[in-house]
């Protein structure tokens, strides 16, 4: 029998954990970020969820923090992978393979949500977010970073072969507003803290500025806001 062509998700997985793809471990300076930013709300915290789980990095990080954890994520191959990985390291982690905008979970189940770059990807994010208040318990917080202030035509590519134009990393949305993430999120959320994640500056920007400078630019890092609310229906 004939196997299945790969999907786009399993495809970047594959890259990340195999490949020459560095992405998962180039953002561990903002999931740190954000962690620091929203760990006080902890306290009463009991089951976290974190939607696109990457390498499994945030999974490792509320669960040491005395967390019951559960990952999701569309990716068949990166479930299977990470799950094997944390079952050697002894984890209770369950990991769960499906797309958060049409996913079947248990209602009021999750005090905590995470979506770290994650939401931009999905085409029906309204949908998304829809299911996150289904899993949330009332008073739950959904913790979210995305793309700020982004031209996202200016990121638009073609590709040679079949001439489709698609965003070069896949996204679809981005914000540039504090209304615009109000309207995203809907009545029933209640925005508690929101800013931009504040990038820790490295030695290789100092070298692409240089290098942006001598061609008559200016480097400009991609910007990300995050956001915490609280669902209050």
């Amino acid at each position: 029998m004939q196997s299945l062509p790969e999907t786009v998700e399993d495809y970047y997985a594959r890259l990340n954990f195999d490949g020459n793809r560095t992405c998962l471990f180039g953002n561990r300076d903002k999931i740190n970020y954000v962690y620091e930013k929203c760990r006080k709300y902890f306290n009463n915290a009991n089951d976290a969820c974190e939607v696109g789980v990457g390498d499994g990095y945030l999974l490792r990080r509320l669960y040491n923090s005395g967390l019951k954890v559960v990952g999701i994520d569309i990716s068949k191959f990166l479930v299977n992978r990470l799950q094997s990985q944390l079952e050697e390291e002894n984890l209770d982690i369950k990991l769960i393979r499906g797309d958060i905008s049409t996913i079947n979970l248990e209602s009021d189940k999750f005090d905590l949500v995470f979506c770290l770059d994650v939401l931009e990807h999905i085409f029906y994010i309204k949908d998304a977010i829809e299911k996150i208040k289904t899993i949330l318990k009332i008073g739950g917080l959904l913790i979210v970073t995305l793309p700020w202030k982004e031209n996202l035509d200016n990121n638009m590519v073609i590709c040679p072969q079949c001439h489709h134009k698609f965003h070069r990393v896949g996204h679809y949305h981005s914000f540039d507003s504090i209304d615009e993430l109000n309207q995203l999120l809907g009545l029933e959320f209640e925005i508690i803290q929101c800013n931009e994640v504040q990038p820790v500056k490295k030695p290789s920007d100092i070298i692409k500025n240089l290098f942006w400078l001598i061609g008559g630019f200016r480097y400009k890092r991609s910007r990300t806001v995050y956001l915490i609310a609280k669902l209050k229906r």
